[in-house]
């Protein structure tokens, strides 16, 4: 799964664990992305979706409360018919209509029936379902890859995925064997190897033999990016490498783990980005910035005295065109 996934998927134990306040901090309030192509409109009624991006040649529209796509000249290409926001991800979207989940095509075709209580995006030719509280993974043909039996099961990355069983983590391989036991209260994928987990309010690190790595002593952790990751011990956020040693100590109400070199950070009401020595690369200026993968491309989007724009790696202002 994706490192935003991974996020969104992590449930709230008595600590309140870092990955999850992140993945409920992307701002509610940022400007649609689209536009279509020079000299045409949207339909009447029709509206982008907030959080749109055309992909390939199509985009997420709403018209009353129901989603659909439209193309660059303005032709809704899929009717606004479905429940919740939508969005291809590698050539199929998870869409949900009358209590049901399920997939279709980009030329609006229902290619996996909609049985489903909740379906997530596909991610190397997997996704996870829901059916009744119980998660499973199906592949592209809706073939049952894993059983539709866990409490909660996050997607895999690096050949495992985090499963809860009985209110207790472990991690399964993609033939379902279970190859680190139901042992924490919370996980999160493995990246570069390593995985953040929670054992009795505290976070730290096991590789994929289960072995400690990284001591189970942190107040929250993220995930490993570029052999660095973002732990907080005591109200203080750190930046800590693979052999735990503290890169540089930070002063600030928040850090986001890194992302394409960089971590977003935030105090004060102003957000900015800090880079892997922890030294400020783009001066706290922004009055938000939301955490929607920044710099994917080389830009990110930002916004100062009510505006939104892009700024480039160097935080200069850029035009992007769609």
């Amino acid at each position: 799964m994706s490192q935003n996934n991974t996020f969104n998927r992590l449930k709230k134990s008595s600590t309140v664990f870092f990955g999850l306040i992140l993945g409920l901090l992307v701002s509610s309030d940022v400007l649609a992305e689209c536009a279509l192509a020079e000299g045409y409109k949207l339909p009447n009624g029709v509206v982008f979706d907030e959080h749109c991006e055309f992909d390939g040649e199509l985009a997420p529209v709403i018209k009353g409360s129901k989603y659909g796509f439209i193309d660059k000249q303005g032709v809704i290409k899929i009717p606004t018919q479905y429940d919740f926001p939508i969005a291809f991800v590698e050539g199929l979207a998870s869409v949900h209509k009358d209590n049901l989940s399920g997939y279709i095509n980009m030329q609006g075709e229902v290619v996996i029936p909609l049985k489903y209580s909740l379906t997530y995006p596909f991610e190397d030719g997997l996704a996870v379902v829901v059916v009744d509280n119980r998660r499973g993974v199906i592949d592209k043909q809706g073939q049952i890859i894993i059983p539709i039996m866990y409490d909660d099961l996050m997607g895999f990355n690096e050949g495992l995925s985090a499963v809860e069983n009985e209110g207790k983590y472990g991690y399964i391989d993609i033939n379902n064997k279970l190859v680190i036991p139901y042992e924490y209260d919370s996980t999160i994928s493995f990246t570069e190897g390593l995985a953040a987990v929670e054992k009795n309010e505290k976070f730290g690190f096991i590789d994929r033999l289960n072995n400690i790595v990284i001591p189970i002593e942190y107040y929250s952790a993220t995930w490993f990016s570029g052999g660095l990751a973002v732990v907080n011990n005591d109200d203080k956020f750190m930046i800590i490498n693979r052999s735990n040693q503290v890169v540089k100590e930070l002063d600030y109400a928040m850090v986001f783990p890194f992302i394409n070199g960089l971590a977003l950070v935030y105090d004060n009401g102003k957000h900015g980005f800090i880079d892997k020595n922890g030294d400020v690369a783009i001066e706290l200026d922004y009055d938000d910035i939301p955490f929607i993968d920044p710099f994917k491309d080389g830009t990110a989007y930002v916004k100062k005295d009510g505006e939104w724009f892009y700024i480039n790696r160097q935080g200069k202002r850029v035009e992007k065109k769609f």
